[in-house]
């Protein structure tokens, strides 16, 4: 029979709090008589989550409401769930959880299946021998105070609470590296501290005859007019025997030819594995959006003995060969510029995150234009709908580990420790490899890949042994990308991103509040106008904001609105600087742009251009402008103007398609105040396929006045393929005070570079 899956999600789970004891992490199912209310629970899911549903916890979202639910972490809790099963002779069960956070004990019908430290690797456990037909699993999880903190030498204790103090990224937990879990839930600067705990991602039972298929590997060779796979197969059998494992490879996405090839093998007891290779004539391979069609294949996996099945899998891939030159993504040996933002988790209890949520945000970077999203190392390796999501929209996928921010200490050393990295690490390498959206590993968020050597040596390593046809880049920023923070950090202005000679901008932002409508929505009135602590505890750098507003504000009273208003504005300004400086810079080596970021997991004043109510604030179309593929840019001195004075501008054409677009003009207008034209160009110029063109050179006198503005259009067949618009009126020239220049410096000894 084919193998089935029974699905252990849902809302049929209860939750427990564990009675107290002297040692917390020790479970036994006794135990469970003595919990004194089960509360109804979902899977996947969170402690608190059940908790909130129940109504034991206030709105995490409101105010300061993660103050209140500090408590959980103080507790162990259990999750329990029953399940019937039927089975006939000779079929094989094994359970799977795919994400527990983040120390648990396993247990079913009464018996302990394991332990496990981790957020990120699966639990698989062969339970033929234990199921009946009613079960009950069990999985009691440690409270988070009882998180590992012993894998620090003191030297790098003593450096973590230093740091901790110094940064103010999680301040209350200072030695969060001792653990492998999302690091964002220990306190961000867009993010409250609030570690998570929980079944946090799918459960289920693998119901298949006699053999248990663990792993499918898939390597690719991907050629013109040609491509090769080989697929390495997994597998357990529990007896031994001659079988057929065999492979057929099919259109998903797209009706055509497919490929098929099968090999005989004398099975032993206990792990078995084989090797097929396929030959794929004319393949329909898969692209970025921007380049083509993101075409895939359905990849189903059989073992067979006598006709009969006995178990099989079915993968998803599409066929593409992924390079870097230098900082330049390379898909089928073409170049794709890097256009997109960086990636958070959804929200901050992850659990709650599903395929809806995925889709929502996922599809507003579509149409924001966007072809690449970095999965920033501070948050998760996300679950599966978001990469199968990635997969059809064609978006790449810059992925990271979960490691992120390690200042002036370092990640610790103690083998205990890299061994507890390599697995996480090698679990997420297996999760995530078959994806073709995947683009790229990287180690981590900020660290110092040499003071971390031996962190990223073992990195290096489990990519080179399981996925070695990707790129891997030991850290970000490393060796070419940059996370240009002078603009806000640093309070420089907006005209400072053009001087970031990086051939790669992987974090660059500005804040700016939600609407006035949706502040209300998380923070009391009386903290609304003027900004009360709210503002604050909900990630607001109110100095920053309010020295980026100014240049926007004008005269008279500063209310709410004008000052979200403001904000706002700024921060659109500034990302449409920098996107066009690194899209211009194309021509010297340039890589790609990433804003920091996309999303938000809770309601903040970050520096999300998309809350996290999903609306968009005005920098998503100010951003959605400047990631048009086909762009016409213009280039000219960011400083005050005055009526009389000559604006110098150079116009650019900036071709991320495969397509050339001969006989393409610009159109550019200055506009008077009021908005009556002053001058007018077209220049025609034929432009090459994945491109950046010069367009020209104008010199205009400014007419009287001061809200001068300037519109481009791109015009290509009789088609608008670009429109584009500068505030010549608008100019940030603000400098850094003396103070803080001082207090840059001093962050620049204690962060380096």
């Amino acid at each position: 029979m084919p193998r089935s899956v029974l699905p252990l999600d849902g809302d049929e789970w209860r939750l427990g709090r564990a009675p107290s004891g002297p040692e917390p992490r020790q479970a036994t199912w006794q135990e469970m008589e003595r919990v004194v209310e089960w509360l109804p629970a979902a899977v996947p899911g969170n402690v608190r989550a059940d908790l909130l549903r129940a109504n034991r916890l206030p709105d995490l979202f409101w105010d300061q409401g993660p103050e209140s639910a500090r408590w959980v972490d103080d507790h162990s809790w259990w999750l329990v769930r029953d399940w019937p099963a039927s089975l006939s002779a000779g079929q094989r069960v094994h359970l799977v959880l795919r994400g527990v956070d983040y120390l648990s004990e396993v247990f079913l019908n009464g018996r302990h299946l394991g332990s496990h430290e981790g957020m990120f690797s699966p639990q698989v456990y062969d339970v033929t021998e234990h199921v009946a037909a009613e079960n009950r699993l069990a999985v009691r999880i440690a409270g988070s105070r009882w998180l590992p903190r012993d894998r620090s030498s003191a030297g790098e204790k003593l450096l973590n609470i230093l740091e901790a103090r110094l940064s103010g990224l999680a301040g209350r937990f200072p030695h969060r590296r001792d653990t492998l879990k999302c690091q964002m839930s220990f306190g961000w600067d867009f993010a409250p501290p609030l570690p998570t705990m929980g079944i946090w991602d799918a459960v289920y039972a693998i119901v298949s005859d006699g053999v248990f298929i663990r792993d499918v590997s898939v390597s690719q060779e991907v050629q013109p007019g040609e491509a090769h796979l080989e697929i390495d197969v997994t597998f357990d059998a529990a007896v031994a025997g001659p079988l057929v494992v065999a492979c057929r490879l099919e259109g998903e996405s797209f009706q055509g030819p497919g490929a098929s090839a099968s090999r005989e093998l004398e099975a032993v007891p206990g792990t078995n594995r084989a090797r097929l290779r396929l030959a794929v004539p004319e393949p329909r391979l898969w692209w970025p959006w921007d380049h083509g069609e993101p075409n895939l294949y359905r990849l189903a996996v059989e073992v067979q003995a006598g006709g009969r099945l006995l178990d099989g899998v079915v993968e998803t891939v599409g066929l593409r060969r992924i390079e870097m030159d230098g900082w330049t993504l390379r898909v089928n040996g073409r170049p794709v510029y890097a256009r997109g933002a960086n990636w958070v988790p959804a929200d901050i209890l992850p659990g709650r995150a599903g395929e809806d949520d995925y889709r929502a945000l996922l599809t507003l970077a579509r149409e924001a234009n966007m072809n690449v999203l970095r999965v920033w190392g501070g948050g998760l390796r996300e679950k599966r709908a978001f990469y199968d999501l990635c997969d059809r929209l064609g978006i790449l996928i810059w992925q990271e580990f979960p490691f992120a921010c390690a200042f002036l200490t370092r990640f610790p050393r103690s083998e205990g420790y890299l061994h507890l990295a390599r697995s996480e690490a090698r679990a997420i390498v297996r999760d995530l490899r078959q994806h073709a959206c995947l683009a790229l590993w990287c180690g981590g968020n900020e660290f110092s890949p040499r003071r971390n050597e031996p962190l990223v040596s073992a990195l290096r390593e489990i990519v080179a042994a399981e996925d070695p046809a990707r790129p891997f880049v030991p850290a970000s920023p490393a060796g070419g990308d940059s996370h240009f923070w002078g603009v806000w950090h640093n309070f420089l202005p907006p005209s400072a991103y053009r001087e970031d000679p990086a051939r790669f901008g992987s974090e660059f932002g500005l804040q700016a509040p939600p609407d006035p409508g949706v502040l209300a929505r998380f923070l009391p009135e009386a903290g609304l106008w003027p900004p009360g602590k709210g503002w604050t505890y909900h990630g607001a750098g109110l100095a920053k904001l309010w020295r980026y507003a100014r240049p926007f504000l004008g005269k008279g009273e500063v209310t709410l609105d004008r000052f979200v208003q403001a904000s706002q504005r700024a921060q659109a300004h500034g990302l449409q600087i920098a996107i066009e400086h690194h899209r211009r810079a194309r021509a010297q080596g340039d890589g790609g742009a990433l804003v920091w970021q996309l999303n938000e997991p809770w309601p903040a004043i970050s520096w999300a251009i998309v809350d996290f109510y999903r609306n968009p604030k005005p920098a998503y179309e100010a951003v959605r402008r400047a990631f048009n593929p086909v762009l016409v840019s213009l280039d000219y001195p960011l400083r005050p103007y005055r009526g009389g004075d000559t604006v110098e501008i150079d116009a650019w054409v900036l071709n991320d398609t495969p397509r050339a677009l001969p006989g393409t003009r610009v159109e550019i207008v200055l506009e008077e105040p009021g908005g009556r034209p002053a001058e007018m160009a077209r220049l025609d110029l034929d432009v090459a396929a994945n491109a950046v063109a010069h367009a020209g050179r104008l010199a205009w006198r400014l007419p009287a006045g001061e809200r001068w503005r300037l519109a481009a259009r791109l015009i290509h067949g009789g088609e608008v393929l670009s429109a584009n618009e500068y505030e010549l009126g608008i100019h940030d020239g603000i400098q850094p005070t003396a103070l803080q220049r001082l207090r840059t410096r001093l962050a620049e000894l204690v962060v380096p570079a």
